[in-house]
């Protein structure tokens, strides 16, 4: 219910869930209708942790941090490994500390996060994660382990993992203002501050991480992240990863380190960027091809920043002509009426609707997040609702024909960094698309109805108003 829910002294955490749900009875954690309350961590390591539990949704919550009340003096002279004041997260999830069991079917819904001085919404060694529809910004300011907006660390499959099905999925966010300015603790250096990361889902023991390398998919669609200090987005040290129909916006900004590009992969294998719009600032990275097996970037439109270090045939170098870019709240990111991006993408049956939920036209897409719309589109600088999305089936699909798209470049020589071709996409050798999609996105909201309830007593238990 309304209130400003704060940790206990002494606590680590103002919610901890460590209980699980059910296949098909999840627990869900959300706001009791008409009702907006705010998880606040001032001291404590997470505003909400979720603790090896299985079978979780949390939904439609706001959690705000305390970085706003920090200075960067302030968090430089207490960089600490051991203090949960400078590096609070916002939301997340890992095993439990005793038995070790893998959290599992965790979906992170709706939800707006922002000011933790730690990570914004993510998980380590968690397996079936859904982070979608949240907006992520403003964190990852004071920590000294280098977090992000949204990241997923060091996968686990709790069962045999398929190449070939999603079993993680980032989609449908907003991200921005999510910087490091704080060293990282392990190499006495600036890192990451990405907008989202995933993350060392092979060769895990290089990285201080344990277990075999993560053999499920993973789709990172529909994104818009903007203005962070690291990446827009991108595959660090992974593998089978579909990176479709992103927008990124002059990320890189961080002056303590050398720029990250906006989308990209880096020593990973069997990633697929497609579709994608990225529009740098002077001087930073396009993309990368270094230590990447089998990673292919093709249909995606660039614009500013260095010569892509990879071009696909169908690749574009050309202002993207969006609405209103820019890095505050009210910048706007749908295409405008003449953007090379309209009708010029390749048809991906993984994203047939855009970040709002409008249904992507049935012949060639627009690429980036947002389809064209003239008529209807989302309220800048905002992540769509959760109700956008589950009403999305009864919006009607665009009836406008694009223009012919303007300022494209072609590329007689295919250059990709993978053996396949590009125009026959394939993962695993699938011969059905990219990847087979597998179970729903979200649960149906009549089960998070019936476990309203339990959290909210929860939430009650844990409740103090601050003065």
């Amino acid at each position: 219910m309304n209130g400003t829910y704060t940790e206990h002294p002494g606590s680590s955490d103002v919610l901890v869930i460590s209980r699980s749900g059910r296949d098909g009875a999840p627990i869900t954690y959300q706001a009791h209708p008409g009702h907006r309350p705010v998880i606040n961590p001032v001291a404590a390591w997470n505003g909400i942790r979720i603790n090896g539990a299985s079978h979780i949704v949390v939904r439609g919550l706001e959690v705000k941090g305390s970085s706003a009340d920090i200075s960067l003096a302030d968090a430089e002279r207490g960089a600490s490994t051991t203090s949960g004041k400078y590096n609070g997260n916002c939301i997340w999830a890992e095993p439990n500390k005793s038995s070790g069991t893998t959290p599992h079917h965790i979906d992170i819904i709706g939800n707006t996060v922002h000011h933790c001085p730690g990570l914004g919404i993510g998980s380590r060694g968690a397996d079936h994660m859904t982070i979608d529809r949240n907006h992520v910004y403003a964190t990852s300011w004071y920590t000294v382990f280098a977090t992000s907006g949204i990241s997923i660390l060091a996968a686990r499959d709790i069962e045999r993992g398929d190449p070939g099905k999603y079993k993680i999925r980032v989609t449908n966010n907003t991200v921005h203002d999510n910087e490091t300015k704080v060293k990282w603790e392990r190499c006495k250096c600036y890192s990451d501050g990405n907008g989202i990361i995933i993350d060392t889902l092979k060769d895990k023991a290089k990285a201080g991480e344990s277990g075999p390398d993560y053999q499920g998919r993973v789709l990172v669609a529909n994104n818009v992240s903007y203005n962070n200090g690291g990446s827009g987005l991108h595959s660090f040290k992974s593998q089978h990863v579909d990176i479709l129909h992103n927008t990124a916006y002059q990320n890189g900004r961080s002056t303590r380190m050398e720029s990250y590009a906006n989308i990209f992969a880096h020593d990973s294998r069997d990633v697929r960027i497609l579709n994608n719009v990225a529009h740098g600032r002077p001087g930073q990275a396009t993309n990368s091809r270094s230590k990447n097996v089998d990673v292919t970037y093709d249909y995606n439109i660039y614009y500013g920043g260095k010569t892509p270090e990879v071009k696909g045939p169908h690749d574009i170098i050309a202002d993207p002509r969006f609405v209103a870019p820019g890095h505050g709240a009210e910048a706007d990111f749908r295409l405008s009426k003449g953007s090379p991006a309209i009708g010029s993408g390749k048809r991906l049956p993984e994203a047939t609707t855009d970040i709002t939920g409008v249904p992507r036209t049935a012949g060639a897409p627009d690429r980036g997040a947002y389809a064209f719309t003239p008529t209807q589109g989302a309220v800048p600088g905002t992540a769509p609702t959760a109700a956008t999305q589950e009403g999305s089936s009864s919006q009607n699909p665009r009836t406008q024909t694009p223009e012919q798209p303007e300022g494209q470049e072609a590329d007689p020589a295919q250059e990709t960094t993978g053996t396949g071709t590009v125009d026959d996409v394939r993962a695993a050798g699938d011969n059905e698309g990219l990847a087979k999609t597998g179970a729903g996105l979200a649960t149906p909201l009549g089960l998070a109805a019936v476990a309203l309830a339990l959290g909210g007593w929860i939430m009650y238990l844990i409740r103090r108003r601050r003065s």
